[in-house]
C-alpha cells in the first residue's frame, strides 16, 4: 500500500469519528475516501454534540432512528446540544440539580410535534457543503421548505419558518461533510422551527428590543453604539420599555454636531466618550409607567437618571424633546418586540451631559486659554522655552500613548502667575534676570520647568472644590491649599512657608482643565536653593 492510501485509510477511520479527510488524485470527491460503514444516525450517534437531538429522535413519534438508518438519500441538518438548550431555555424550561433544560423539554413534548420538528431538519437528497446555492430553497421531508443563504463571512445558513429578519433566525452550518453511506450530516447552532410548532408552541417570533436594532438596517448604527458603551447586555435584559430608536441618519447628524474629530464609534475611545455615549442611549429608553409603555403627553422618565424626555403630540402622531431646540419625529412607530416596544426617530436626543460634552470640545485648551489672558504674557513666555505648551494644550498627556485627538480625559488644574508676579521673582533673582528670555542655560531651562509644574495638579479642580490641606502637583512636590479664616476663601502656600499666592481669578474653565490666576510664583525648594546659592 503506498504511503498516500495508507494516510487515507487512518483518515478515514477518524472520519468516522468526525475528523477531515484527504484526497487522492484518482478520488472523485472528498466523500468518496471516506465513506465507509454506517449510516447518517450512525454518524449522529458517534458524534459527542449530537446527543440532544439523538435523544430527541428516539422520543418522537415514527421511529425516525430507523428511518435514518434505512437506504436514503439523507442530507441531515443536525442541531448541536447548545442549540437544543438555547431552543428549551426560550420555552422556559429551566435545568435542575436533576435534570438539564433539555432534557426536561423532551420529556414533556408531544411525540407527535416532534417528529414534525425533526423531520424539517432532513432533506431527501445529498448536498454536500459546496452544493449549497444562495437564495435556493431545499423542500424537507415533512414538505416545509428551508431558505438557502451563503455569504463569504457566514458561510451556508438555513432560515426556517420563523421568518422575522430582525431576529436573525438563520441557523449556521458549523460543522460540514460527515459522510454517511446513506447520505450526509451537518451540524448546525439552532433547532428549525416549521410552522406548526410555532403554532403549537405559542412560540413568540418577535425580536427582542437589542434584535430590532442589531436585525433592523437602519438601526445598524444604533446596534454598533451599544456594543460601544457596553450597553448590548443591559438591553436584552430590558423588560417591557419603549425604546426611541434613531435611525443611522441622525447618528451620522449627531458626528456632524461633534466635529471632525468623530466619524464613527471607533472614535469614542477613551472612557468619558463611552460614558456620555451611554448617558445618550440610556435617554432614549423609556422604562414602562404602571406596567403600560403607551406614550402620554407630557414629561417621560428615562433610564438616564433624573432626565425627562418631552413627548410632543404632532398630529400624525408624536416628537419627542430634549435638552437642545429641536424635535425628534418619529419616522415608523410602535413596532412589537418581546420586551418591549419601538420607535424609530430621525434624531439622536441629548441631555444635558452630552451639551456639556459639545461645548467642552469647542471650548479652548489650558494653553489656549493662558495665551488669550493678557496678564499671563510671561507664563506664555515660560511654556514656549520649557516646550511645555503642548503638555498645557492636552492636560500633561503627552506620555499618554493611547491618546488620540486631545486627551481632555486626563483634566489637570493650573495655579496662573501674573506677569505681574513673574516680575517679583526676577527681582528676587537678581540683576541678571529681567524676563524669561534671562534662562538660558540647560540648569536654569530644568529649574524654570520644574517651577512651571509646581504649578499644575493632575486633576481638575473648581473654587469651589478647593479643600484645606497639602496637595501633591506634577512636579511631585507638594503645596498647601489654606483656608483664610473667617472666610471661604484660600491662599495657595508653597516652599517659602512665608508669603502665600492669592487666588485673584478663580474658574478659567478650559476643555482640559480649569485655571485660577494668582499673585504669586509658586516656589519648590529646588527654587529657593537655587536663589540661595546666587547669594
Amino acid at each position: 500500500m503506498t504511503k498516500l492510501k495508507t494516510i487515507c485509510v487512518v483518515f478515514s477511520f477518524f472520519t468516522l469519528l468526525g475528523l477531515s479527510s484527504c484526497e487522492d488524485d484518482d478520488i472523485n470527491s472528498p466523500g468518496e475516501a471516506i465513506v465507509g460503514p454506517g449510516t447518517v444516525f450512525t454518524r449522529i450517534s458517534a458524534s459527542g454534540n449530537l446527543t440532544s437531538f439523538e435523544a430527541a429522535l428516539e422520543a418522537a413519534a415514527g421511529d425516525l432512528p430507523t428511518t435514518l438508518n434505512g437506504t436514503g438519500p439523507f442530507t441531515v441538518f443536525a442541531p448541536n446540544d447548545a442549540a437544543f438548550t438555547a431552543l428549551a431555555e426560550s420555552l422556559g424550561f429551566e435545568a435542575t440539580d436533576d435534570i438539564s433544560a433539555t432534557d426536561a423539554l423532551l420529556a414533556n413534548a408531544d411525540a407527535s410535534l416532534l417528529m414534525q420538528i425533526l423531520t424539517y431538519h432532513v432533506v431527501p437528497s445529498k448536498i454536500e457543503e459546496d452544493g449549497f446555492t444562495d437564495g435556493s430553497t431545499l423542500t424537507t421531508v415533512l414538505g416545509n421548505d428551508l431558505l438557502v443563504v451563503v455569504t463569504e463571512d457566514d458561510g451556508v445558513q438555513l432560515l426556517d419558518d420563523t421568518k422575522l429578519p430582525e431576529t436573525n433566525p438563520f441557523s449556521k452550518i458549523v460543522q460540514s461533510n460527515f459522510f454517511a453511506d446513506n447520505g450526509i450530516v451537518h451540524i448546525i447552532d439552532k433547532v428549525l422551527l416549521p410552522q406548526a410548532a410555532i403554532d403549537a408552541l405559542s412560540f413568540d417570533t418577535r425580536p427582542t428590543l437589542l434584535e430590532w436594532a442589531k436585525g433592523t438596517e437602519d438601526l445598524s448604527l444604533l446596534a454598533i453604539a451599544l456594543d460601544t458603551a457596553g450597553l448590548a447586555d443591559a438591553f436584552s435584559k430590558l423588560d417591557t420599555a419603549r425604546v426611541l430608536a434613531p435611525n443611522n441618519q441622525a447618528f451620522e447628524d449627531l458626528f456632524d454636531a461633534l466635529g471632525d474629530d468623530y466619524t464613527s464609534f471607533e472614535d469614542f475611545d477613551n472612557e468619558v466618550e463611552k460614558s456620555v455615549l451611554a448617558d445618550i442611549l440610556l435617554f432614549h429608553v423609556l422604562p414602562p409607567a404602571n406596567e403600560s409603555t403607551d406614550l402620554v403627553v407630557g414629561p417621560a422618565v428615562t433610564l438616564l437618571e433624573d432626565n425627562l424626555v418631552t413627548v410632543i403630540a404632532d398630529g400624525t402622531g408624536f416628537a419627542f424633546g430634549d435638552a437642545t431646540a429641536v424635535t425628534a419625529s418619529t419616522i415608523t412607530a410602535d413596532f412589537d418586540a418581546k420586551n418591549g416596544v419601538v420607535d424609530i426617530i430621525d434624531k439622536v436626543l441629548l441631555p444635558q451631559a452630552a451639551l456639556d460634552f459639545i461645548a467642552l470640545l469647542a471650548s479652548d485648551d489650558l494653553a489656549t486659554t493662558v495665551i488669550n489672558t493678557p496678564q499671563l504674557s510671561t507664563l506664555e513666555e515660560a511654556l514656549i522655552a520649557t516646550d511645555l505648551v503642548d503638555a498645557f494644550t492636552d492636560a500633561l498627556n503627552v506620555q499618554d500613548t493611547t491618546a488620540t485627538n486631545f486627551t481632555y480625559f486626563r483634566p489637570a488644574t493650573v495655579f496662573a502667575p501674573t506677569d505681574a508676579a513673574f516680575a517679583d521673582l526676577f527681582d528676587a533673582l537678581g540683576a541678571d534676570y529681567t524676563s524669561i528670555a534671562s534662562f538660558d542655560t540647560e540648569e536654569e531651562i530644568a529649574l524654570l520647568n520644574e517651577i512651571l509644574l509646581y504649578h499644575v495638579l493632575a486633576s481638575k479642580v473648581v473654587s469651589e472644590d478647593l479643600v484645606a490641606g497639602m496637595v501633591t502637583t506634577v512636579s511631585e512636590r507638594d503645596i498647601d491649599i489654606i483656608n483664610v479664616i473667617g472666610s471661604s476663601n484660600f491662599v495657595i502656600g508653597d516652599e517659602t512657608n512665608d508669603v502665600n499666592a492669592n487666588i485673584t481669578t478663580p474658574d478659567i474653565l478650559a476643555r482640559n482643565g480649569v485655571a485660577h490666576i494668582i499673585d504669586k510664583v509658586l516656589l519648590p525648594k529646588s527654587a529657593i536653593d537655587f536663589i540661595n546659592a546666587m547669594e
